[in-house]
């Protein structure tokens, strides 16, 4: 009732505010056109007059006396002022004054001065003023109001007289008052309906509208068993409308409560998947989308869902092009390669798969699914388990044939030693005989080591200090080999749960690799960031690259392309890498660099969650 009543008054006082400025609007506007034809008709008058009289003024004072004369002496001035002011409805009186403010003449006629309509106001200036200051104005107070035009020589530069029209407040009150008194009059009686409205409609029709409106709403929401009980005074039809709300609401229940059980599990499923898996409704909008598809794309959850698919694949770009070209032709597309261009970094090469869902029935359009995987991560992958194959095949090879080389190595030095006691003199095969004993002796003590369970001792570890300890020990060497360190850490602390000591000498191995590829001054950038359940630490080299072709040995145990490597930091790396759970790959383009990343699990409290500086308080 309150907001129809408020309605009825703002809707009233703007009709009000709108009549009033129109009232002094035409008000103005007539007192104008008035001054005008009179001044027009006092111009040629005054023109013809000293034409006709053989009058000729040389300057504008001669003119200002010569037309001041005629004005006060010509009878037919007068009488057009008498004329012109009794077709005037709202005007009072017209006067011609000099620029003096003298009355040279009016009608009615009055003193010289014009003192009667000394605190007259220009009309002009009123209608912009508040409309209520002029309309509590008008119908309060009595007040005179001008409209002034000039009359002069040269198009109005020289000003001689100036036309005056005067018009009355009560009289413009006497004019507007009808229309005010209607006015009001539909004001009460719409304010009268309003009233009656407010306080009937609502127990007759909007309360239990309102009440089946907030049930739909408390269904739409999900909160079942909630809605508000029906009242004993609605009609009949809307105690059916209640009842079969009712039966709608366990009906929409049940179904919730299964398509939320699958979105569940399809979504466990999608986690699960190594492929990005993006499925879109028939309307183009993502549905559901696993975390494959988030770390291909470079975006979250929370940026791609709801997003059409026009947006996240736009047809300016390659997966575009191809996914648009599916969708127009109607035919499913099945693993397509594709190169990505990425700016800094080597393409992505993905192989794509456009499937569009179609019912059983009718062949209606359901949806699309599009599957995106990851060439090079399963590339990597592959040789990941390719060469733990082989550590683990070297393990069981060397636990036992390395005691049965070790054994008679040890048996030929201590008789090449025997040896060298019974001859006399230096003999150079003997020599180069016990330094390739020697070696063979490294070389299996290597193998033994490098496959000898290790006792991890764990402790909670800050990544950033960790990393940041072992750029301490290798700033002194970058600066001798004129590399400079860019360290890009992220903000907070990274929790992780590792042995500190091995965990530094694989990070020294890959930072060292990366300072020794570069044979010149160049720049190493260790860059460390935590995404979601996992941190990684990023070094990038802007040396010449690895090769393509032996890219896939670059783990492998004595595998080396320097002139003095051992072939033993990288793999030793790999498996400290492996103890610690985590993963190693990296990218790398010939005459660009090479990036490696180690991932490492982030620590979780009892609950699950991951922890930061937040969470542990440090």
């Amino acid at each position: 009732m309150a907001l129809v009543t408020a309605i009825v008054v703002v809707m009233s006082l703007l009709y009000l505010s709108d009549f009033t400025k129109a009232s002094f609007n035409d008000a103005a506007g007539d007192a104008d056109l008035i001054a005008d034809q009179f001044r027009i008709y006092l111009e040629n008058h005054l023109t013809l007059e000293t034409t006709a009289r053989g009058i000729h003024p040389a300057a504008p004072q001669q003119w200002e006396d010569t037309w001041t004369e005629i004005v006060r002496q010509d009878p037919d001035i007068t009488t057009m002022l008498k004329a012109t002011l009794a077709k005037a409805d709202l005007a009072l009186a017209i006067l011609i004054t000099d620029d003096r403010g003298n009355v040279l003449a009016s009608a009615p006629l009055m003193e010289s001065n014009g003192g009667a309509f000394a605190g007259a106001k220009d009309i002009h200036l009123i209608e912009h003023r508040w409309w209520a200051v002029n309309l509590w104005d008008l119908m309060t107070r009595r007040e005179n109001y001008l409209s002034t035009r000039p009359v002069g020589l040269q198009g109005g530069k020289h000003v001689l007289f100036n036309i005056t029209v005067v018009i009355r407040s009560v009289l413009l009150k006497h004019a507007v008052e009808p229309a005010l008194k209607s006015l009001l009059l539909a004001f009460a009686l719409s304010l009268c309906v309003a009233i009656f409205l407010g306080a009937v409609l609502p127990t007759i029709i909007l309360d239990p509208l309102q009440r089946v409106s907030r049930n739909i709403d408390l269904i739409r929401t999900g909160q079942f068993g909630a809605g508000l009980a029906p009242d004993r005074r609605e009609s009949r039809e809307f105690a059916d409308v209640q009842s079969k709300l009712s039966l709608l609401e366990e009906q929409y229940r049940g179904a919730k409560q299964n398509a939320d059980e699958l979105r569940t599990n399809i979504g466990h499923l999608l986690q699960r998947l190594e492929e990005g898996v993006l499925l879109f409704d028939d309307d183009g909008r993502l549905l559901m989308a696993g975390e494959p598809a988030e770390r291909i794309l470079g975006k979250t959850h929370s940026e791609m869902s709801g997003r059409s698919m026009e947006d996240l694949f736009p047809q300016s770009t390659i997966l575009g092009e191809i996914i648009g070209s599916a969708l127009e032709s109607g035919r499913s597309v099945e693993e397509q390669h594709v190169a990505i261009p990425r700016v800094g970094n080597a393409s992505l090469r993905l192989m794509v798969s456009v499937q569009l869902l179609r019912s059983s029935s009718g062949g209606e359009d359901m949806g699309t699914l599009i599957t995106l995987r990851d060439i090079e991560s399963r590339r990597q992958l592959e040789q990941q388990l390719d060469f733990s194959s082989r550590l683990a095949a070297i393990s069981r090879l060397t636990g036992g044939v390395a005691h049965e080389i070790k054994n008679p190595l040890n048996a030929m030095a201590l008789h090449l030693e025997v040896l060298k006691g019974k001859l006399a003199g230096e003999q150079p095969e003997i020599e180069v005989i016990g330094r390739e004993i020697k070696r063979l002796d490294t070389v299996v003590k290597t193998f033994l080591n490098f496959n000898r369970p290790v006792d991890l001792k764990y402790t909670p570890i800050d990544f950033n200090e960790l990393v940041q300890q072992v750029l301490a020990l290798v700033s002194v060497d970058a600066s001798a080999k004129n590399v400079a360190l860019k360290t890009v850490l992220e903000a907070g602390k990274l929790w992780i749960n590792g042995d500190p000591d091995l965990l530094k000498q694989a990070i020294l191995n890959v930072i060292n690799n990366g300072m020794e590829a570069m044979t010149e001054a160049g720049t190493l950038t260790i860059r460390t960031t935590g995404d979601g359940g996992q941190c990684q630490l990023t070094v990038s080299d802007s040396g010449p690259g690895i090769a393509r072709e032996i890219q896939s040995r670059v783990f492998q145990l004595y595998f080396t392309t320097k002139e003095t490597g051992s072939g033993i930091g990288l793999a030793t790396t790999f498996r400290v890498v492996q103890l610690h759970n985590g993963t190693i790959d990296f990218t790398s383009e010939p005459g660009k660099g090479t990036t490696f990343r180690l991932r490492f699990p982030r620590m979780v409290d009892y609950q699950g969650e991951v922890l930061t500086s937040a969470t542990t308080g440090i």
